[in-house]
C-alpha cells in the first residue's frame, strides 16, 4: 500500500497543514526507503538529529522522493504527524509542534516517547511492531554459530598471520536450545534453530504459548537455564522483564553454554553478566546492552574477547527490515489519517 492515497474524508481531517515531520537518530537509510512517502512529496519534512546522520544522503534520499528537507535541531514545525526512529520525543519537542496528532515510531520499542505528554495533549502513538523479525531471529542464531564455532577468534589468527587454530568449536546438532520469550522473533529463532538439528528445543513465556508447542516444550525458566546448552532472550523491555535475567539464572549455566542476548540489554543484570564471563561461566554473543552505546569504563568491555562476541546493536538494521519498517510506518500514517488506526501504542481519543 502506496503511502497516503487520500480521501476527501482524510482531507477534511488534514487539511490545510497535512505535514510529516521526520525524526531520526540513527538511521544510514538504504537508498530508495523513503520511496512509500511519495505522495507527501509537497510537503516539509524536518530532520532532527541526536546523533550524526550523513546529511547529503538524508538529503538526497528526501528531496529525491520531492520534499522540502528543513534540517535542524530545534526549529519549531507546525507538522500534523512526527515520524521517530529513536530520537526520544519528549515534551519539549511536542511543545515545538503544536499541531502534532500522531508520533509515528518507526521501531518496535516506544519507551523513547513521552507517552503521558503525549496523552495529555490528545496526540495518539503508533509503533512497527514486527518489521525485523527475520532479521533479529538470523543474528541469534549467527551469534551462536560465532560462539560455539569460535569464528572471531579464528579470524585474529589468521590476520596475525598464523593458520592453524587451536579449537574449531562444536556442533548445534544434539545440543540442547532455550528460548527465553516466545513472541514472533522467539518462535522465528526456534524454527531456525530446529533446521540444526538439536536435541532438544525449550521455552519459555510469561504465558503459555500454544504456537511453541510443534516445536518444543515449555518449561519453568529455572530449568531452561539449568538444561541449556545455548540460551537466546528475545523477550521486550518492561518494568516486568528489567533485569529478569539476575545472577541466579546465570549461575546455573555451564561454562560450556552460550548465552545470546538480541533483545534489550536490561533484561540482563549487565554487572552480573559481565562478572560471570569473566570468570569464564558461560560465554555470550552480545547485540544489546544496558546503556549504548557503552560507556569506555562499563565493565562488559573488560570481558575476554574468548568469552563474548559483541556487536553494537545491529540485530534488527538490514536492508530489508529498514524498507520494510518505513513502509509500515507510512501505512501506519495513512491508516490513522482515515481514521482506521492500527500499532496503536497510545490512543489519545
Amino acid at each position: 500500500m502506496s503511502f497516503l492515497s487520500l480521501g476527501p474524508r482524510s482531507l477534511r481531517r488534514l487539511a490545510p497543514q497535512a505535514r510529516c515531520f521526520l525524526s531520526a537518530s540513527q538511521a544510514q537509510a538504504p537508498r530508495g526507503i523513503f520511496s512509500p512517502l511519495r505522495r507527501f512529496a509537497s510537503q516539509k519534512v524536518a530532520v532532527i538529529q541526536d546523533q550524526q546522520i550523513p546529511k547529503d544522503e538524508a538529503v538526497s534520499a528526501l528531496s529525491g522522493k520531492g520534499f522540502d528537507v528543513a534540517w535542524s535541531l530545534a526549529e519549531p514545525s507546525d507538522a500534523w504527524a512526527i515520524v521517530t526512529v529513536t530520537t526520544p520525543v519528549t515534551e519539549e519537542v511536542l511543545n515545538k509542534h503544536p499541531k502534532c496528532k500522531l508520533v509515528a515510531v518507526s521501531f518496535t520499542g516506544f519507551n523513547h516517547v513521552d507517552l503521558e505528554a503525549c496523552k495529555k495533549r490528545g496526540i495518539s502513538v503508533v509503533n512497527v511492531p514486527a518489521y525485523s523479525t527475520d532479521s533479529v531471529a538470523e543474528l541469534s542464531v549467527g551469534l551462536a554459530l560465532a560462539v560455539y564455532r569460535e569464528i572471531p577468534a579464528g579470524e585474529r589468527t589468521l590476520r596475525d598471520g598464523g593458520w592453524v587454530h587451536s579449537a574449531g568449536g562444536m556442533e548445534i546438532r544434539d545440543k540442547v536450545v532455550g528460548i527465553v520469550g516466545l513472541g514472533d522473533i522467539g518462535l522465528r529463532t526456534a524454527e531456525l534453530f530446529k533446521a540444526f538439528g538439536p536435541k532438544e528445543i525449550l521455552g519459555w513465556s510469561r504465558r503459555p504459548k500454544p504456537a511453541f508447542d510443534s516445536l518444543g516444550k515449555q518449561v519453568p525458566i529455572e530449568e531452561l537455564f539449568e538444561k541449556a546448552d545455548i540460551v537466546s532472550l528475545h523477550v521486550a523491555l518492561n518494568a516486568e522483564t528489567q533485569g529478569i535475567i539476575n545472577r541466579s539464572l546465570m549461575e546455573r549455566l555451564r561454562p560450556e553454554s552460550v548465552l545470546i542476548n538480541v533483545a534489550r540489554g536490561g533484561v540482563c543484570d549487565q554487572p552480573a553478566l559481565a562478572d560471570l564471563l569473566s570468570k569464564k561461566r558461560f560465554r555470550a554473543g552480545l547485540d544489546v546492552f544496558a546503556t549504548e552505546p557503552i560507556p569506555a569504563d562499563d565493565p562488559i568491555l573488560k570481558v575476554p574477547a574468548d568469552q563474548a562476541v559483541m556487536i553494537p546493536h545491529v540485530a534488527y538494521k538490514t536492508v530489508e527490515a529498514l524498507r520494510r519498517r518505513m513502509e509500515i510506518t507510512a501505512t501506519n500514517i495513512k491508516l490513522f489519517a482515515d481514521g482506521q488506526p492500527r500499532n496503536v501504542v497510545l490512543d489519545a481519543k
